[in-house]
């Protein structure tokens, strides 16, 4: 899951309605970006919360898929994505980490597709996975939006904005509906550091270079087209942490950046190429665990050291760090950390 790193609320949820919204229009649920021959970054048109990506990689005799979205009928377009490019099976789709934006559409692919995932991934998308921070933090303001909506439409004097409006809460609503029918489906398959798989005559890596964005993030690394698929681990900027070991999160990156990589298919955001951003996010990462233990070490609560962390060294690289404060989700998560290493908790 990524974000600015400040804000989670109301703008997030205009933000879900307008492309719902703008999906129940003709546009494809799937937009596919051909990053090589055979290897693609889908990227939903009507995703939940964020843009979430998925990519695509096509061997001689199967397909892998890299995250299945964030439900069941958002993957079913995805399935229906792929098949506009390949008809062989999808052998494998991989859950690179346990969000629900990343790993709730896993339930669309069929008994011949192969769920994988590192071991803790497979832990955290158990029953819990539905009560946890992450996904009630999203889902829980999505029926007082909706209604907030259709306050908003009531009140409008405009035929077409009041259309437009009524048209954002009924996705909401809908996507509601969606959620409260939900059956997650944990990976298959878990691997503890590293496995190989051979979609004929491509390679594809599955690694796990340490605990950072979750417990779980996996990469998928195809080496003979040097492209990296990253999940979250990953973007290009400082994204959720509400679930992260930020200090370990620093230090995979040094891992990552040893891969033989030319090209990235972030989770969220557009492909890029090259390693420039990995050093400017580490030295963020730091600079926020590092000030965050010295305010805890201090005596002062989490909510009250949010306020007070001042990320503005790195605004130049990271623009919504421009002014002091932080998101308290990732003090606390800091925190929490912490106390789980002294055994307080």
């Amino acid at each position: 899951m990524g974000n600015d790193p400040r804000r989670l609320g109301a703008c997030a949820l205009l933000l879900l309605a307008s492309r719902l919204a703008a999906a129940s229009g003709s546009e494809p649920a799937y937009r596919l970006e051909k990053v090589a021959e055979g290897v693609y970054c889908a990227t939903s048109t009507e995703t939940a919360y964020y843009v979430t990506n998925s990519a695509i990689v096509v061997g001689d005799e199967s397909v892998l898929v890299v995250d299945s979205g964030a439900t069941p009928s958002g993957a079913r377009a995805l399935v229906q994505a792929v098949r506009t490019v390949t008809d062989r099976p999808i052998r494998y789709l991989v859950d690179t980490h346990f969000h629900f934006d990343h790993a709730f559409g896993n339930a669309a692919f069929g008994p011949d597709t192969v769920v994988v995932s590192h071991e803790a991934t497979r832990a955290l998308l158990g029953p819990e996975a539905l009560r946890g921070r992450t996904y009630r933090g999203f889902v829980d303001p999505l029926p007082s939006r909706a209604e907030q909506l259709r306050a908003q439409a009531a009140a409008e004097p405009s035929a077409e904005k009041r259309r437009d409006l009524a048209a954002q809460a009924e996705s909401l609503e809908a996507y509601v509906r969606e959620l409260a029918t939900l059956v997650l489906v944990p990976p298959a398959l878990t691997f503890s550091e590293r496995v190989s798989v051979d979609l004929g005559g491509r390679e594809a890596q599955l690694l796990f270079l340490g605990r950072g964005h979750t417990a779980g993030d996996v990469v998928v690394f195809l080496p003979r087209d040097r492209i990296l698929c990253t999940g979250d681990v990953f973007n290009g900027y400082i994204g959720y942490m509400g679930d992260a070991y930020v200090d370990e999160w620093a230090d995979g990156l040094d891992r990552l950046a040893r891969l033989d990589f030319e090209t990235v298919i972030p989770g969220h955001g557009a492909p890029f190429a090259g390693k420039a951003r990995i050093g400017l996010v580490q030295a963020c990462l730091r600079d926020l665990w590092r000030q965050a233990t010295d305010l805890r070490r201090a005596g002062v609560p989490a909510d009250a050291a949010a306020p007070r962390i001042d990320l503005r060294a790195h605004a130049a690289h990271f623009p919504p760090l421009a002014e002091p404060g932080f998101n308290p989700t990732a003090v606390r998560r800091i925190y929490e950390v912490l106390d789980e290493r002294e055994g307080r908790r």
